[in-house]
């Protein structure tokens, strides 16, 4: 049975309501990734590491790729990796979701288990490695300038919008894999479409003007550029932007967790 049956459904209640049990399954989410690994939990630093080094000896080495006013490969790394932590973290809750509750079947068939906090635990876990990233990036960015930008504070309010609205994905992937478990397999190639048409190895400036309005349709473009008008650029994001990617992610949270807990009864019986 829905938790909120009758209710106004709240997507956020759910993190109140099950603080407890969401840090247990990120707990356990954690040491499970990890447990068979010599390296633990040290590898949410090495992994994005060994991927920057991979995209920047392609793009900043051989391509000699350059970002505005990046003119070394050092300083393309800089820019490369503000825009990485924030892929990531997209497509660590995206591409999840999908088999989040065939993963988890086990509380799926259990009907008065609340499902939903799930979701929240895959988001959580995700914003770990998320903030992970973004602290090694301040290390390097220290390395090469001695010191952090002012704007530094102001990145929450490009990544929460964000993850609210990953949230809402979330919620609505994992709902209708259930159903559609061929999602499964058309979601991975959709995040490498999605990382390929963004802001993540070019500014947008370098693309042809017709193929710019491309670009607007997919919401990791806003993300990047606001990210790095606050890290690289030392700006506060721009209010417009901030308030109808906010004004989205709520909506779309809300429709993903309405979807969610109208179509949980099924679950048990379609896994």
């Amino acid at each position: 049975m829905s938790t909120e049956t009758g209710s106004w459904p709240n997507p956020f209640s759910p993190l109140i309501r099950y603080s407890y049990l969401i840090r247990q399954l990120v707990a356990r989410d954690m040491k499970s990734r990890f447990r068979r690994s010599s390296l633990g939990l040290l590898w949410l630093v090495v992994s994005p590491l060994l991927l920057l080094t991979g995209y920047t000896l392609v793009f900043g080495v051989l391509l000699k790729a350059r970002w505005g006013g990046a003119g070394s490969s050092v300083e393309f790394a800089l820019v490369l990796f503000s825009g990485l932590i924030f892929y990531n973290f997209f497509s660590e809750v995206i591409g999840r979701s999908p088999s989040l509750l065939y993963d988890n079947q086990p509380f799926v068939k259990r009907m008065v288990f609340p499902l939903e906090v799930l979701n929240w635990s895959l988001l959580l876990s995700a914003a770990i490695n998320f903030f992970i990233g973004l602290l090694t990036w301040c290390v390097f960015y220290l390395v090469v300038h001695k010191s952090l930008p002012a704007t530094l504070p102001l990145i929450l309010l490009v990544f929460i919008p964000f993850a609210v609205f990953a949230l809402g994905c979330s919620w609505l992937l994992s709902a209708y894999s259930v159903y559609h478990p061929d999602a499964e397999h058309v979601v991975p190639i959709l995040l490498l479409l999605t990382m390929f048409i963004s802001p993540l190895f070019f500014p947008v400036e370098s693309l042809p003007e017709g193929f710019r309005s491309v670009l607007q349709f997919n919401p990791l473009s806003h993300v990047l550029e606001q990210a790095r008008a606050v890290l690289i650029g030392g700006r506060a994001p721009d209010v417009t932007t901030i308030a109808a990617g906010t004004a989205i992610a709520l909506l779309t949270a809300w429709l993903g967790h309405a979807s969610f807990m109208g179509n949980r009864d099924g679950f048990a019986d379609a896994l």
